[in-house]
């Protein structure tokens, strides 16, 4: 699994514990009753004064229950030293009472009735907690009054949690968790996106600070509960700075040294979290029980001491820690004053302008909340800040609403389509209404709502509440409907328009302007642009366009690109990627890129630009484009198919016409070399072309070779790429036999055979007592291709030690031996080749991006032998004449069914595997020929290729008719200006600048095509 998968998963990880410990907290919560007394961690005494139980700070929870409560009841001040039985010695024994009250088991001696007073009952005076017959209890509770010599003692009732708290904290957890399911979402579909994976870290740390910090004097009990809070506390002012240090786009620094930053922005936080937890895990443990008997009390007692005194250790650190997340915070302000500074268009601006007013209000309300820490800190640390730092929250949660409904916060709206937006605004209409009712209805049931004595009159209240209701939810979902489903109207109307012009016209022009008018009016896009393609390779020619016209005519398409294409039918822009989708997607200057299938294989291309404000494409967008693009394929097949069909027989007079020329042709050359033949044999010709070993003449080798012949006077580095078994080396030969330094030496080099530092000593050689065994000079291989060429194989597998060296010697000409400091010229020409993307490599980092510019100077791609099918016999026939040789053995040929198993195969090894192929074959053959049984199982069971047609290997017959069909559409718009020269243009293409044949192909004389060519200045 690769790190982007990792992370992807350890994210999706953090939010669903986010999530299970919010569901923990809010279960656990509305199931803790507690004693009614407000408690602090530390006691108001100065220091230096002996400890004398836990302090008592609030007792407004005791209002209300003075009939329940027996005894002389707590006042602020008093000091409880003891609960149901138990010694009270710090707070951290007061939240450990609470925890085990929860599973407390109820003596039968325990259960008394109502009314009585376990207080006045000295039969009862052994006992601290009692159960009434409905299931209440009450805890029997000593403490200690100022003033007072003995201790007092009180029996209180156990008190369930406010209602409206709990169900604050309930709400703001289920729109907190809407905003975190949705980031969640757009980010397990693109997981590469650095500010969505921190806006998902920063929605997870903020529900589980929030949920656990709304009700912490609760779940103390709980360590871990604590400490995961504590740390999600911690961190989350830091994971708030690390969002918008990246969002929209990373801070330069930031970015330049992206591990060493995030190390140094949570270093502080982590390192203030681990010592929290440490400290809470410590005093959770020392104040635990330690079994009966004097020994296991003393122990008991030096343990609660140490923990007592732990405790104004763990309140200095918590507001050390409130320091440090205040510092954050504000440091986060400055981070989005930066990144609306950076925002590069509106919807960009509108976002982080939303973020900065809910930053501004978090402000104000956390400032109080500051406030009441320092003044207040009763009311600070028993829920007075809980309502400030709820609206904070709530803040920014608008803000992420707003910013995701209405300027597409993130990308989001790529992911959760509009017919997700609208079940779930469906449904919450109906919660809503639902819940009206619903309260409307137990209010009555609880309420005497009769008008005069009379049911009757409040029945046909609540009936007429009840249809206004309904009546306001339809409206509203009326108004849903139309918004959510407008689209399918445009659908309609456009379908309409292509059903008319396919059903009337069947000229491929027609068809294409109806297809790009439809989506610039229906989506309203900036341009739109067609493009065909070129036959069975990956090459596609612009057929029409709309909105623009300084678009690349052709464009090839990369391997990956294709296979998407193919599957998916789709590519979408996305902004921080530079795959090669991402960059067709900038060079087309488009938003969206949709295939179209034509004869179940990708024969266009329809390139989308922008919408009106930079909107981006919905799902319903994309589904219009797929439903015009699917019918549009066809229609354009069916025109072509149709078009084809007349030209056919044009077609085949034009290629007798060729077959003539080429046999007068042949007539000629014979007869020249017949006459040669009678003259001396001349010397070698010094600028003839060597191919040293390469055979194939289809149109891929010729054009590589064509580059070779141009290259090779030159004294600048070649980078040949191309798959493994493709001929690299051959051709670096090639290169070097028809250079000016064919007389020198030509060196090669496998570098992904060497280790990094014997690679080194092989290239710039070494000095004897360079390294050990290093016991005489040894010359590199620099200086052994002195005044000739240095090849070097594999250069994607050198390090980037080697390569810095590599790159001063292309730079400066020079190098010093391995153990030397002698400086040597470097008079040699570096050719390199790779099967490996070196784009990849540097952006993962493992390749110099300034090597590979000084290496890619000139450019050459072998091509696999699957797009050579041409050469496939040639080839074969000189590896079995090798071969034979090799194995005395007389196979003189291979039979058609054996040739026919070879054009099928897909060849993953190339010319490699294909010699491996035939010289097995030679081996196993019995005959003079190789049959198919001499074959591989899979080359013999390889289906045939999908373009293959018949036993004809050559699929550039189909292509040449298809290309020329569509050039021959173009005769019925010569009249128009712009078709006229595009077709002119497109025929002289074809037809390799002959004017002759390419009037032909146009079907018109010869003196006409002139006198175009001069009208439009082509000639």
């Amino acid at each position: 699994m690769n790190g982007s998968g990792l992370q992807r998963w350890a994210i999706s990880a953090l939010a669903a514990l986010a999530v299970l410990y919010c569901l923990v907290v809010l279960w656990y919560v509305p199931t803790q009753f507690s004693l009614p007394l407000g408690c602090l961690l530390t006691n108001t005494e100065s220091e230096g004064t002996p400890p004398r139980g836990l302090e008592i700070r609030d007792v407004s929870l005791l209002k209300g229950l003075d009939g329940k409560i027996r005894g002389i009841t707590p006042e602020v001040g008093d000091h409880i030293i003891a609960a149901a039985g138990r010694p009270i010695r710090s707070f951290a024994d007061w939240v450990r009472l609470h925890r085990d009250l929860r599973s407390w088991k109820i003596d039968s001696a325990a259960r008394i009735s109502f009314g009585k007073d376990p207080t006045e009952d000295s039969a009862l005076s052994n006992l601290a907690v009692f159960e009434y017959p409905d299931k209440s209890r009450v805890v029997v509770v000593w403490f200690l009054r100022p003033g007072s010599p003995k201790p007092l003692q009180a029996c209180l009732p156990l008190v369930g949690q406010p209602i409206f708290s709990v169900s604050a904290t309930l709400l703001w957890f289920v729109l907190e968790l809407c905003v975190l399911i949705m980031g969640a979402v757009a980010y397990w579909n693109r997981p590469f996106d650095q500010p969505l994976r921190t806006f998902v870290a920063l929605s997870a740390l903020t529900l589980v600070a929030f949920v656990g910090g709304s009700h912490w004097w609760l779940i103390a009990g709980n360590p871990w509960l604590t400490i995961i809070f504590s740390v999600a506390g911690t961190l989350l002012p830091a994971v708030l700075l690390h969002f918008f240090l990246v969002y929209p786009y990373p801070v330069s620094w930031y970015a330049d040294n992206q591990p060493a930053s995030t190390r140094l922005l949570y270093l502080i936080p982590g390192l203030a979290a681990a010592g929290l937890s440490v400290m809470i895990l410590a005093t959770s443990i020392l104040s635990g029980e330690h079994g009966n008997g004097p020994f296991a009390q003393t122990i008991a007692r030096l343990t609660g001491e140490t923990a007592a005194a732990i405790v104004p250790r763990l309140r200095s650190s918590i507001y050390l820690v409130f320091g440090i997340g205040v510092t954050y915070f504000l440091l986060s302000l400055l981070a989005i004053r930066r990144s609306l500074q950076v925002a590069r268009n509106p919807f960009e601006r509108n976002q982080v302008r939303s973020l900065l007013w809910a930053a501004l209000a978090a402000t104000a309300l956390i400032t109080y909340t500051m406030y009441l820490a320092v003044t207040d800190q009763v009311e600070f640390a028993l829920g007075a800040a809980r309502l400030p730092m709820f609206g904070a929250s709530l803040a920014f949660m608008l803000a992420y609403a707003i910013g995701i409904a209405r300027y597409k916060l993130l990308l989001i709206d790529q992911v959760v389509s509009k017919g997700a937006w609208y079940y779930f605004a469906s449904a919450g209409l109906a919660l809503i209404f639902s819940a009206l009712i619903a309260i409307g209805a137990m209010h009555a049931l609880h309420q005497d709502l009769s008008l005069f004595g009379q049911t009757a009159p409040l029945i046909l209240v609540l009936m007429t509440a009840v249809l206004i209701l309904i009546w306001v939810r339809d409206s509203l979902q009326r108004n849903l409907d139309r918004r959510f489903f407008s689209e399918k109207y445009q659908l309609d109307k456009a379908l309409n328009r292509m059903n008319r012009v396919v059903s009337s016209v069947l000229e491929p022009e027609a068809v294409a302007d109806s297809l790009l008018t439809s989506c610039q009016e229906i989506l309203q896009v900036q341009h739109v642009t067609l493009y065909l393609r070129k036959g069975v390779r990956m090459d596609f020619r612009m057929f029409t366009a709309r909105g623009r016209g300084d678009l690349p005519q052709q464009i090839t398409l990369d391997a990956e690109v294709f296979e998407s294409l193919t599957q998916d039918l789709v590519l979408q822009r996305v902004a921080h990627s530079a795959t090669p989708a991402q960059q067709l997607l900038r060079t087309l200057k488009s938003e969206v890129i949709y295939g179209l299938e034509m004869q179940g294989q990708l024969g266009g291309l329809l390139a989308l630009g922008a919408k009106p404000n930079n909107l981006h494409f919905s799902a319903e967008d994309l589904a219009f484009v797929g439903a015009m693009g699917r019918i549009s394929g066809v229609a354009l097949h069916c025109a072509t198919v149709q078009q084809d069909v007349t030209r056919l027989n044009q077609d085949l007079q034009l290629k007798l016409g060729k077959i003539e020329d080429q046999e007068r042709k042949l007539s000629v050359l014979q007869n020249e070399l017949a006459t040669l033949s009678k003259l001396p044999t001349p010397s070698a010709v010094e600028t003839e072309f060597r191919r040293e070993g390469i055979r194939g003449n289809s149109p891929a080798i010729l054009s590589v070779l064509e580059t070779v012949r141009k290259v090779a006077s030159s004294e600048s580095s070649v980078l040949i790429r191309g798959e493994s078994g493709t001929g690299k080396e051959l051709l670096a030969r090639s290169i070097h036999e028809n250079s000016p330094r064919r007389n020198g030496p030509l060196v090669a080099v496998h570098c992904a055979a060497l280790s990094p530092t014997l690679l080194e000593s092989e290239l710039f050689g070494h000095v004897k007592g360079a390294f050990t065994d290093a016991r005489q000079d040894k010359p590199g291989r620099f200086q052994l291709a002195n005044g000739g060429t240095l090849f070097l194989d594999e250069i994607g597998d050198i390090s980037l030690d080697v390569q810095v060296k590599l790159l001063r010697v292309l730079q400066e000409r020079v190098f010093e031996p391995v153990g030397s400091t002698q400086t040597v010229p470097a008079d040699v020409r570096i050719v390199t080749a790779t099967h490996r993307n070196l784009e990849q490599l540097i952006a993962s980092g493992r390749f110099r991006e300034d090597l590979f510019y000084r290496l890619n100077v000139i450019s050459i791609t072998l091509p696999p032998l699957r797009d050579r099918q041409e050469d496939l016999y040639e080839l074969a026939v000189h590896f079995l004449r090798r071969s034979s040789a090799k194995s005395s053995k007389s196979v003189l040929h291979i039979n058609d069914e054996a040739m026919k198993c070879l054009h099928n195969y897909h060849w993953q090894g190339n010319i490699r595997e294909l010699e491996n192929v035939i010289e097995r074959a030679v081996v196993l053959a019995e005959g003079t020929s190789i049959r198919v049984e001499d074959l591989p199982v899979e080359i013999r069971e390889a289906p045939p290729w999908p373009q293959a047609s018949g036993e004809s290997p050559r699929p550039a017959v189909e292509s040449l008719v298809s290309r020329t069909g569509q050039l021959a559409v173009r005769r019925k718009s010569l009249n128009k200006q712009d078709d006229e020269r595009r077709a002119l243009v497109a025929a002289l293409d074809e037809c390799g600048g002959n004017k002759a044949e390419a009037a032909r192909l146009l079907g018109i004389p010869r003196s006409t095509f002139f006198s175009k060519l001069k009208k439009h200045g082509l000639g």
